[in-house]
């Protein structure tokens, strides 16, 4: 098997970045923009428009994920970055403000292994090396939101298949039914779903 080395993205490694997401964004134009705007705005913005705004994040030196690559070429993405980056997640939490701002929280919130390379651990390495970037950032909690099934397509296990995380200490917190709800399902008095099944809020700390 190749050696894999990640690196964190800086301006440096744009080329890379989308050399690896090509054409489409990774998946449906989204070029990582999914959690970091409104979703009108994710919508209004287009492959296009959505290309230039993780460009601009990049180019200002907001570091907003790790590419791995096997015998020099970009082979998979993950997306961690301090939760209040992540629009979808914080902005819609009125009720538990000081909680949704918390220092030290940080989200992984996307992977994307390219063709060729799913299923051969690409994901783990990245996942190991976004923990220590987290914490050399100064997380001191890194948080997840998985999907419960392995095997999921590419594009519907984005945010990482549950088994990825236990295996890297991660627990469950608590659950929510929609991406607004995630502050809820963590912290201390985390809440559960009264009709569950819903996605689970898993937490690692550091």
């Amino acid at each position: 098997m190749s050696t894999t080395v990640t690196k964190v993205v800086t301006p440096e490694l744009w080329p890379d970045l989308a050399a690896l997401f090509g054409e489409r964004g990774a998946s449906s134009g989204c070029w990582c923009m999914w959690f970091r705007v409104p979703p009108r705005q994710w919508t209004a913005n287009g492959n296009a428009g959505n290309r230039a705004a993780m460009e601009v994040i990049v180019a200002e030196g907001h570091r907003p994920g790790l590419l791995a690559y096997r015998e020099g070429r970009p082979v998979g993405w993950m997306s961690v970055a301090p939760r209040p980056e992540f629009r979808r997640i914080e902005a819609a939490d009125e009720g538990r403000a000081e909680e949704a701002g918390a220092e030290g929280i940080w989200s992984v919130v996307c992977f994307y292994i390219g063709a060729g390379q799913r299923g051969s651990g690409v994901a783990a390495e990245l996942l190991a090396a976004g923990i220590e970037h987290a914490r050399r950032g100064g997380a001191r909690i890194v948080e997840a939101y998985p999907v419960e099934r392995d095997g999921a397509s590419n594009a519907d296990a984005f945010t990482g298949p549950r088994s990825l995380f236990e295996k890297a200490g991660f627990r469950e917190t608590g659950r929510f039914d929609r991406w607004a709800a995630v502050p809820h399902a963590s912290g201390p008095d985390a809440r559960r779903l009264s009709r569950p099944p819903g996605r689970p809020v898993m937490r690692l700390r550091l």
